[in-house]
């Protein structure tokens, strides 16, 4: 499978203060979550974009969200240590991710 232009080209997440960048074709790994949506055309109307810095942000715990990033790289999820079950339930639940896949 060839990726197209688009999905080479990266995009800029801002979570809680920490900045994040991946490629496009990553976050469509995952179809039908919060991130696969950043994908979409309309993302830059539906989601809080900043044309300035060209990022996404999202007021979401920081510390759970790079183990979400790399579940949409590896395709395993890791709960870390130092962040509580319920907590990351909650971010999951938030992002679109069902725990039991």
């Amino acid at each position: 499978m060839t990726c197209s232009a688009s999905d080479s080209e990266k995009i800029v997440i801002n979570c809680g203060g920490i900045r994040h960048e991946t490629y496009r074709s990553t976050l469509k790994t995952l179809p039908g979550t919060r991130l696969s949506w950043l994908t979409e055309p309309d993302a830059f109307s539906n989601f809080d974009y900043d044309p300035k810095s060209d990022e996404f942000f999202f007021d979401r715990h920081p510390a759970t969200f790079a183990f979400i990033l790399n579940y949409y790289r590896t395709g395993k999820l890791h709960c870390p240590n130092n962040v509580c079950g319920p907590l990351f339930e909650e971010e999951l639940a938030f992002w679109g991710i069902d725990e039991t896949d």
